[in-house]
């Protein structure tokens, strides 16, 4: 918590010289918390003319002691200067204040404070101005604690994630960056609170926080109230830092740590190279929560979802997950094999981006809301779909046009894509295991049939192969295969003759022979042999239907696990 720097007339009147002398508020109760500037020992009757208000004036009554007309008229024009109070000592002057003037202090709303006992004037200004001073001399040091500590955390090469957590920890109040779009880039502060602060964020952001004169703070006196300065990189805006009362109170040491930390994040946007997409840095953060299963509450989530421009609160939820795949790309002339491995990834990143930026813009033409950032070496859209159009095809068509873009962009990038099944909010990261298993599967079984006229498999069209993929994940699959097709592929690994493409149609075909012979294109007394050739290996009977099922299973299991073999360096799609 940042601590007041300043003082009020409250703790005024609290301080050692004025509390001996026993101080009675008589009007202007309401104001006692206000601020005081500096305090000001007076007889003069024309006083306010010199004032610039904040002031906390010190008086016997001397000038205003003969006339009520007098009174009235000075209390009139020191709460016209806006005064903090006025302070009379009785007994020079006053056995007691006239009641016409504590009316009209009160009517006025002027603080007014007799003292009932003599009060060193002095030891008053001495004790009050040396606070001040401790004070703002407190804020100067502290405000440099926070610059050094700030310093140091961009020179760690700490992100603006952990920043911002800092500076919610300093503030005691949530804290926001959003770009100049008004996407939140990072939020910090208590959790409970977040859900809160992101509802009604667009409302807020986009109302009384107009740029009055660049480099200062600004203050906005909505519901939150807030402090707010605007980010500038390379003399255009980029965004702003706010800091909302939803904990703390906002001060004077607010405003001056906020001008700090203001400087301290837009030096960080010039150290990121990519501060121009810190939101898809965001969408990623958070997608990568949802395949976590991390993202706390769903109805948080969506509202993080909409800080950064993806309603996905109207429309059928489906995940999509998206894989990417080049030519080999040979090293560069002239550069080692690390750094043209280096240059390669750089290269793939920024495609992915690109790609992801395209499906989301595609998505947002669509009217559909989408949340789209890169999860590992792939792109992970959640989209809302509105309308009741099938969902494939509409999926189809969205990863074909970004293909198209791409290719456009002279990118010889091919792109493949996982669904899930429609989902509700609260099973998203089961949806995102569904689509990256629905990618994983790759162009096998079912998926072969259709992968030169579809982009984009379904999870629910997987049949056999989503219990297969999560199989795949372990050793399981490997020892069942192998467990079933250890002579077969024995076999195969020493003869010309091979009997797994003869075995793997005639289970295709579930055991009907004559359909076999068609797809094989040979005589029957050609199967005859092989299927008598095959029962001998195995040792069972291709005749039984428990050996088919378990054989069908063993032989899609090993072509997944083929398919998931990454392919041999600089021969193909890596």
């Amino acid at each position: 918590m940042c601590g007041a720097v300043t003082l009020t007339l409250r703790e005024i009147l609290d301080l050692e010289p004025l509390r001996t002398a026993r101080p009675r508020v008589l009007a202007g109760r309401g104001r006692l918390d206000e601020i005081v500037r500096w305090v000001h020992v007076t007889e003069l009757p024309d006083i306010a003319y010199l004032l610039r208000g904040g002031e906390l004036l010190l008086t016997t009554g001397m000038a205003i002691a003969g006339s009520s007309r007098v009174q009235e008229r000075y209390i009139a024009e020191l709460a016209a200067a806006r005064v903090s109070g006025l302070v009379v000592e009785l007994g020079r002057n006053f056995r007691q204040l006239p009641g016409a003037m504590i009316e009209a202090a009160e009517s006025a709303g002027l603080p007014l404070v007799a003292l009932e006992r003599e009060a060193r004037f002095v030891e008053v200004t001495e004790a009050v101005h040396r606070e001040i001073i401790n004070r703002q001399y407190e804020l100067l040091r502290r405000a440099e604690q926070v610059s050094r500590e700030l310093t140091e955390l961009i020179l760690s090469g700490a992100g603006l994630g952990r920043i911002v957590d800092r500076l919610a920890e300093i503030f005691g109040n949530h804290v926001v960056l959003e770009d100049d779009a008004h996407q939140v880039v990072e939020i910090a502060g208590v959790n409970d609170g977040l859900g809160e602060v992101l509802v009604g964020w667009d409302e807020h952001a986009r109302g009384g926080h107009d740029e009055v004169e660049r480099g200062t703070v600004h203050r906005h006196d909505g519901a939150p109230r807030c402090m707010w300065v605007t980010l500038w990189l390379r003399h255009e805006p980029w965004g702003r830092l706010h800091v909302l009362e939803t904990r703390s109170r906002l001060d004077d040491i607010t405003e001056l740590l906020v001008d700090r930390a203001g400087a301290s994040i837009s030096l960080t946007l010039l150290s990121e190279k990519d501060a121009a997409h810190l939101a898809d840095r965001a969408r990623s953060a958070l997608v990568g929560e949802v395949v976590s299963g991390r993202y706390g509450p769903t109805a948080d989530f969506l509202r993080r979802a909409r800080s950064l421009g993806a309603d996905l609160g109207a429309g059928r939820l489906v995940v999509l997950a998206v894989g990417t795949s080049w030519p080999a790309w040979g090293a560069a002339a002239g550069h080692g094999a690390g750094q043209a491995a280096a240059s390669d990834e750089e290269r793939r990143l920024a495609v992915r981006a690109a790609v992801a930026t395209d499906i989301r813009q595609l998505a947002a033409d669509r009217g559909w809301g989408a949340l789209v950032g890169l999860s590992g070496d792939h792109i992970l859209a959640v989209l809302a779909v509105p309308g009741a159009r099938p969902l494939p095809g509409l999926l189809d068509e969205l990863i074909d046009q970004a293909a198209a873009r791409a290719k456009g962009r002279g990118e010889h990038v091919e792109l493949t894509a996982g669904a899930s099944s429609q989902t509700p909010p609260d099973a998203l990261p089961r949806a995102a295991d569904e689509a990256l298993t629905a990618l994983g599967v790759g162009n096998v079984g079912a998926g072969r049939a259709s992968a030169g006229r579809h982009r984009v498999r379904h999870f629910a069209d997987l049949g056999t192969y989503q219990l297969l993929a999560r199989l795949a994940q372990g050793p399981e699959l490997a020892r069942f295969v192998d467990s079933e097709l250890r002579a077969v592929l024995a076999h195969d690994a020493r003869s010309r003759s091979r009997l797994l493409p003869t075995l793997t149609c005639y289970l295709e075909n579930a055991g009907r022979k004559a359909e076999t012979i068609r797809a094989l294109g040979i005589q029957r007394r050609t199967l005859y042999a092989r299927l008598e050739r095959l029962e001998a290996l195995l040792g069972r009977s291709l005749e039984s239907q428990d050996t088919r099922t378990r054989l069908t299973l063993a032989v899609q299991g090993l072509a997944l696990l083929r398919d998931r073999r990454p392919p041999r360096e600089g021969t193909g799609p890596w």
